[in-house]
């Protein structure tokens, strides 16, 4: 079992304070999060359909600010940043007034994006609203289960919250009560933990957050938080 501790930055980007509601300005916002292993010189860039760069310089493990962009589909390119090498393109199909973030996983010879769409609303006092990405490039032919308990709780008989999340994908978001603070995390349908880390003072009450697990540029995996609502 390895214990994983979370970065204790948290990666905070400007969202509409009511959620996702904000209809009035006719667009989509997208942010991006970059976890391409090798990339790690200058970073990625990504540009829009029409040529416009919406972020650059965006480095490994950190997080770019909101963009607002058309909801109707806006290509969104990725180039390493050191010489405009073309990782790949996603394209965002959106609504407007929705928060996304465009997960930039793999690495530059493999490379995959994630559009995922954002809660922005607070999670009930008492609670935390918790989604995972699966973005390990190693583990890449098995899924992951997750399992959200208390402290030292045996898992042994539990049925995980989240099951079988494939590689390149992003759970959907689960409630947990703030006292289940641990996460551990295996392979989908054995108990033998990969993962096992304990929110001790770091997710807030109502906070929504997502956990991406990804391939560390050094090697090894890691655990990092991104916070999609804050209180």
């Amino acid at each position: 079992m390895r214990r994983i501790v979370l970065p204790m930055v948290l990666l905070v980007a400007a969202c509409d304070p009511t959620g996702n509601t904000n209809i009035s300005s006719g667009a989509a916002f997208v942010r991006f999060g970059a976890f391409v292993s090798d990339a790690t010189v200058g970073g990625v860039t990504i540009t829009s359909g029409a040529g416009t760069t919406l972020t650059s310089g965006l480095t490994y493990g950190n997080l770019s600010a909101y963009k607002s962009v058309d909801p109707d589909s806006t290509l969104l390119t990725t180039k390493r940043s050191s010489d405009s090498f073309v990782l790949g393109s996603d394209t965002l199909i959106g609504d407007v007034g929705v928060h996304y973030t465009n997960y930039l996983i793999g690495t530059v010879t493999a490379f995959r994006s994630l559009i995922a769409p954002d809660d922005t609303v607070l999670s009930d006092s008492g609670q935390i609203k918790l989604r995972f990405v699966h973005a390990i490039r190693t583990d890449s032919l098995v899924g992951f289960d997750l399992y959200i308990t208390t402290p030292d709780a045996d898992i042994s008989g539990m049925t995980p919250q989240i099951a079988s999340l494939s590689y390149g994908a992003a759970s959907a978001y689960v409630i947990a009560d703030t006292s289940a603070r641990q996460l551990r995390v295996t392979h989908t349908g054995v108990k033998g933990v990969e993962f096992d880390t304990t929110f001790v003072g770091v997710i807030a009450d109502s906070q929504v957050v997502t956990i991406v697990a990804a391939d560390q540029p050094s090697g090894g995996r890691r655990l990092q938080r991104v916070v999609d609502k804050a209180p």
